[in-house]
Order: structure tokens, then sequence, then C-alpha cells
């Protein structure tokens, strides 16, 4: 088997290049041939491995490319970046070979994907975020703050100013949306991995018809130790983007009013705000990455109060490891894990209220042990491992070949 996986960027910045970049090692290291195709650079350490041949297209950030005209006509279509896929799929034996699409929209462009379908070749493509449908690639309304409630594409869709800059730029994003619609219109059969049920549950209807469906939960690797005595801890944790989206101000006022501490770990333009609702709640900087799990440990529960569909942050998961209960969205990825009041609270998006009575119920020293138990006990039944991460993409890809020659599309 050989795969070509396709990804913007070289290297970590985020999580979906970081999936990319882990998949494609964890592949070779189980005998797949894999060709990894990325336009941003540099190029990481992680790809260095016998089975790993690297193609750097020689591109940059789409909205780094000089001016504003530049960027756009180069988001909706970059012409270079196709020619360069197309040569490159054409190299490519038949019988064997799928093509793996992970990211896009920040140098590939939509023609990354045209490229993969002309070349007759099965494709996969990971559901990172919402960009095979929604022009925002978040399914969500910046100006109402608030999910979308527009069919993407419609006229409410296009007509709808609900980008987190500027209607102008919408309409840049809707351009490029159309250009990746009638791509994905042509692939005959790709295969949608999603990372949880609840992303796969939302977001299928509103791709290819043709296409089919996995969850294939995205990696997280943790060492085993001993479960965190949350017990003993006071204040609840935030960690991520302080964006409208992630809804730290929620988080924030409901704190306040639980009488709860709280303690944000990140960056972004809500973090003044947050300070302002609650003057006792920490805001501190984000920590380097081999301090998360340390981080977290500190906490009584994590939470995840997001407004917008979270397709699977892996935080979630490195909380449950260490025993430490949860708070999340029930329309997030992670709520698919969670058992509603024994390892964890879901509550809705934006509930100031709910999210309070969540808080006040976790000061409980028994009920936030007992649900810190259960976490750990039920993410440690199940680990999030490469190895479980590899060996169901393996899977998921055999039965994309397997139903690629049933069609005739390849000989095998």
């Amino acid at each position: 088997m050989r795969c070509i996986i396709i990804s913007d960027f070289g290297s970590v910045n985020g999580g979906a290049a970081k999936v990319a970049i882990e998949s494609a090692r964890g592949l070779a290291e189980a005998g797949i041939d894999v060709v990894f195709a990325c336009a941003i650079g540099p190029v990481s350490e992680r790809l260095e491995h016998p089975r790993i041949s690297v193609e750097l297209f020689a591109g940059e950030e789409i909205w780094k490319v000089g001016g504003k005209l530049a960027a756009a006509r180069q988001g909706v279509w970059n012409a270079a970046a196709h020619a360069f896929l197309a040569a490159l799929l054409a190299r490519q034996p038949r019988a064997e070979t799928i093509v793996h699409l992970h990211q896009w929209t920040k140098a590939f462009s939509p023609a990354a994907i045209a490229a993969a379908g002309e070349s007759g070749l099965p494709v996969a493509i990971t559901m990172h975020d919402y960009f095979s449908f929604c022009p925002t690639g978040g399914y969500f309304d910046f100006k109402s703050n608030a999910p979308c409630r527009q069919t993407p594409m419609s006229v409410g869709c296009i007509a709808a100013n609900c980008d987190r800059t500027s209607y102008v730029h919408k309409l840049v994003r809707v351009a490029r949306q159309w250009r990746s619609d009638d791509a994905m219109s042509k692939l005959k059969a790709p295969l949608f991995l999603h990372v949880s049920d609840f992303a796969r549950r939302f977001a299928e209807p509103f791709l290819p018809k043709q296409a089919r469906h996995v969850v294939v939960e995205n990696m997280m690797e943790a060492q085993k130790r001993a479960p965190t005595d949350v017990a003993k801890n006071r204040h609840a944790l935030f960690l991520g983007r302080f964006t409208q989206e992630k809804a730290g101000d929620v988080l924030a006022r409901a704190a306040r009013d639980a009488d709860m501490p709280v303690r944000f770990v990140g960056e972004g333009p809500l973090a003044a705000e947050i300070a302002h609702i609650n003057p006792q709640a920490e805001v501190r900087d984000w920590v380097p990455a081999e301090r998360v799990f340390e981080e977290i440990a500190q906490a009584r529960c994590l939470v995840l109060p997001s407004l917008w569909y979270e397709p699977g942050p892996l935080v979630i998961a490195e909380a449950r490891s260490l025993g430490v209960p949860v708070i999340l969205s029930r329309t997030t990825g992670p709520a698919s894990w969670i058992v509603d009041g024994e390892d964890g609270i879901l509550v809705e998006g934006g509930d100031t209220a709910g999210l309070t009575a969540a808080l006040r119920h976790l000061k409980n020293d028994a009920v936030a042990g007992t649900m810190g138990a259960a976490a750990y006990r039920r993410y440690w039944a199940d680990p999030l491992t490469t190895g479980r991460h590899i060996e169901r993409s393996i899977a998921a890809y055999r039965s994309l070949l397997e139903k690629s020659v049933r069609v005739g599309e390849v000989r095998p």
C-alpha cells in the first residue's frame, strides 16, 4: 500500500498538521510507503524515515502572498499547486495507492481536491474542520455569536455577513468554496474520516451523497500515570484560544457566579474581556507542550464551553487520561465520549446558568473525585494511541481500495 498525504504545512503549527505528520510517521512504521506533499516549510524531523519521501511545493501561506487581490486569487485557485500535485499523482503506481487530504486551505487551495480527483486514485479526506462544505470552515456566525443556521452555499449563506473579519473576506471564501464544491462533486466515491461520532453525524448531511464515512479519532499519546487527586485541586481550567466561538467569556461569568476559582491558559482577543468579567480569574500565556499535562493535573476540572460545533479537540482526552473530569458543550465532538453526570458534565453552549450549576456541582469533593476516577478508567479502557489511529486508518484505506477495485476505478 502507498499513501500520498497532502498537507499545507510540513511542520506542526496546529492540530491538522500534527495529525498529518504523526499519521505519516505511524503509517511508515507500519510498513506503508508514504509520500508527504506539503507547501509550507520547514519540514518536520518526524518525516525523516526510510519509507517517507517528502515532496515540497514552493508555496507560501495564502494571506502572505503579496497584495490582497493576489492572495485572494491564489486562495480560490492555486494553478501552480494544481500542476505540482497533478504531476506528482500521475507518477504514482495505480493499484495500491490512495490520496489522503488533510489540509489545503492555507496554501494548496481547492486545486488539491481537483488534482486528487483527476488522478483517478481513491481519495480520503480527514475532517479536521468544516471547510469541505462551509466557506468559513467553522459553520459559525461570528456576527451573531452563534452556530450557523444557513444551508451551506445557499442564497442565505452567501448573503450572510458571518465572517470574523468582513463581508468582502466572506465573498472570497464563498468563491473558494464554489471551486471546492465543484472539485468535490467530481470525486467518484470519496471516504471521509471524521474525528468523532458527533462530528460525523453533524457533517455527513452536508457532504457529497456519493461519499462514504468512517470515524478515526486523532491520536493523543499520553504516559499512563496515577490518576489526579482532583479533590485537592480548586480551580477550573480553560486551555485554548480566547476567541468568541470558544466562549471563554461564558466560563468567566459562570465561574464568577459559582464562586469557583478559574484559570485561563492561552491567548487571544478576549483576554481583556475575560479579566474584566471576572477580576478573580487567572489569565496566563500558553505553556510549553511538555507542560500541558502538568497544567491539567493542577485543575479541579477542565472546561470546554465552545459555541461552535468543535469536531475533536484533544484537550478533553488529555484531561480524561489524568482523571480530571470535564465540563463541555454537548455540541462538540468529545461529547460523544462522555456519560453525562458520570465521568463528566454536558451543558448547552452559551448557557451561563447551566455552566454555573455544573461548576457548583463539582465543588463537592466526592462528586469531583468520583467523576475523575470514572473518566480515568474509561479513557484507559481504549486510549487514543497512535497505534490505534494507524490501525483504523489502514482499515479505512483497505476498504477504500477494495471499493475502488469493485467499481473499476483502479485495477487490482
